[in-house]
């Protein structure tokens, strides 16, 4: 992971785009995988964290420039691709800023609200409708994933938690989850979907809302876009949600609400930020009692 200071990024726009004055800058936001900055209040310059981000953030951009006429709520629509410098060594982008609060930023009282639903559901209704042969033009890569491959995915997963998860759980915890994942690794009809292309982050901290008029704003931090399965994005928006429903569905989701801190946890053990580490346990042990 790259080790820089704030003048780092703010050198790489300035090389990048000396016809952009900065008047104002403004930390962001810090992911696992890219950093944010706010400049002049109105442009979010996103910048990868690793080579990964960076190639992803590559097909990101050309993808949503295609995307967004599609779908019914705003997502970012990069103007600034910055190329790497001396002081910043990836490419990076710029997209006009959607105004919003992160709906996990939300009181309670919002996030069990309605209003916020039907909006998200026919957003993911225009999302799954997207040709997947366009989408592995715009990557340049072969990214058509079956369910089966989308199995064997999992599969490979489980090793991982195996190997590198379960020396940090208890005793009962590794029995409980083993007995869980070969249960539905025993039932290959569960993942009998169609592949459609999909966000995979569709979370509360990437959906954005305006409270005052109740509507959503936009969808953001589209780095782990791919062809999928429809439900993983869904989740509990099925009512809202006019695609393809298979039999395995409601199993699936099941499965992904309980293993969900898992990816999270490999992922940061892989990129060594040991400092998130505890935070993932606790949703780990929330999910499975230690």
């Amino acid at each position: 992971m790259l080790q820089l200071t704030e003048n780092n990024y703010y050198a790489a726009i300035t090389e990048n785009f000396p016809q952009l004055p900065i008047e104002t800058w403004e930390p962001l936001y810090e992911g696992w995988a890219n950093r944010t900055f706010l400049v002049n209040q109105r442009i979010v310059f996103r910048f990868p964290k690793h080579q990964v981000a960076a190639h992803s953030l590559v097909r990101e951009i050309r993808l949503l420039t295609e995307l967004a006429p599609t779908v019914p709520l705003p997502i970012p629509q990069y103007l600034y691709h910055g190329q790497p410098t001396q002081h910043y060594p990836l490419v990076f982008g710029g997209y006009t800023f959607i105004n919003g609060t992160p709906l996990n930023q939300c009181s309670p009282q919002v996030q069990s609200a309605t209003w916020w639903q039907p909006p998200l559901g026919a957003f993911l209704t225009a999302l799954h409708r997207f040709p997947i042969d366009r989408v592995q033009d715009l990557f340049e890569s072969d990214v058509y994933t079956t369910s089966q491959a989308w199995q064997e995915g999992i599969t490979k997963m489980w090793g991982k938690i195996q190997t590198c998860i379960f020396p940090r759980l208890t005793h009962r915890q590794q029995e409980e989850i083993t007995a869980y994942f070969e249960q539905v690794m025993a039932n290959p009809s569960i993942f009998s979907f169609t592949p459609v292309f999909i966000h995979q982050d569709f979370y509360s901290h990437n959906i954005l809302v305006d409270v005052d008029t109740e509507t959503v704003t936009g969808i953001i931090d589209w780095g782990s876009c791919t062809v999928g399965d429809p439900a993983e994005d869904v989740g509990d928006l099925r009512a809202y949600y006019d695609g393809i429903v298979d039999d395995g569905w409601e199993a699936r989701c099941a499965f992904y609400r309980r293993t969900a801190p898992f990816p999270d946890l490999l992922y940061v053990l892989e990129h060594n930020q040991q400092e998130k580490v505890a935070s993932i346990i606790e949703k780990i042990n929330a999910l499975w009692i230690p």
